[in-house]
């Protein structure tokens, strides 16, 4: 769908969006290029949760900061019984609706920030590790994805099957909340009930977001590489995580870009 080529604005200009499973290291490479090589670094996250706390939920912007999302982990919470610190699904349902409009608006804000100055260049825009649940990738006309594809280059950080293991083991060790697209929710939460408790105050949170996200790193994995083959480019995430300055990176992307190119 998008044609790529190294004379695209958003090469040429060295604007790129990153997108990916949380845990592949979106933020550690942004936070690198912001911090040796002096890049602005839009965190999506960051600025979902600025957007959700400015309004009602100012008391969660306490020790929020790009280096600690913590307290937009914790405002989306766990549904599952109240006595195992979980939540109503109806306000987990109401939770996740108000992340999905503010990370709509934080992802086209970031674009609204290039066009409104278009000479903007050396950005980096971290995106939430949820984009893939907002978009369609096989829409020409997807809202979000055509405007990212307009003002930077998007790249799809690809890993083994054995790293999604490891994100699973870790998950393990600690189930944190996340956000599903609803109808995917609600059907992994219907069918999650029929397997443990009918009776939603019985569920463990924490068992029910294993299962989850068991489920979701498949669907998501096919969704990003279904965004890497009709939007942009997707590099090896170890060897990204092995880059050491933004020229690296940045021959990296041209190299993707070059080889994308010969075989289409």
């Amino acid at each position: 769908m998008k044609t790529l080529s190294i004379e695209n604005t958003g090469f040429q200009l060295k604007r790129f969006a990153l997108l990916g499973m949380s845990g592949l290291g979106k933020t550690f490479i942004s936070r690198r290029l912001a911090e040796k090589d002096n890049w602005s670094h839009y965190s999506v996250d960051y600025e979902i949760g600025n957007l959700l706390f400015k309004s009602q939920y100012r008391n969660l912007l306490d020790g929020f900061e790009i280096d600690n999302l913590t307290n937009l982990s914790n405002f989306l919470g766990k549904p599952g019984s109240l006595s195992m610190g979980g939540i109503p699904f109806s306000e987990y349902l109401k939770r996740q609706k108000l992340h999905r409009d503010a990370e709509i608006k934080a992802t086209l804000d970031a674009c609204l920030l290039v066009e409104r100055s278009p000479d903007l260049s050396h950005m980096v825009c971290d995106t939430s590790g949820s984009i893939c649940e907002l978009v369609n990738p096989f829409d020409e006309s997807d809202k979000i994805l055509t405007s990212l594809s307009k003002n930077f280059v998007i790249i799809c950080l690809e890993a083994p099957d054995s790293i999604y293991q490891v994100l699973i083991d870790r998950f393990l060790a600690n189930p944190k909340p996340m956000y599903y697209e609803e109808n995917f929710l609600r059907f992994l939460w219907d069918n999650y009930k029929n397997h443990a408790s009918d009776v939603n105050d019985q569920i463990n949170p924490d068992e029910f977001m294993v299962y989850g996200f068991k489920a979701l790193i498949k669907r998501r994995k096919e969704i990003f590489d279904t965004i890497s083959k009709n939007w942009g480019i997707s590099l090896d995430f170890e060897k990204l995580r092995k880059i050491k300055s933004a020229v690296d990176l940045i021959d990296a992307i041209q190299f993707a870009i070059m080889s994308k190119t010969k075989s289409q």
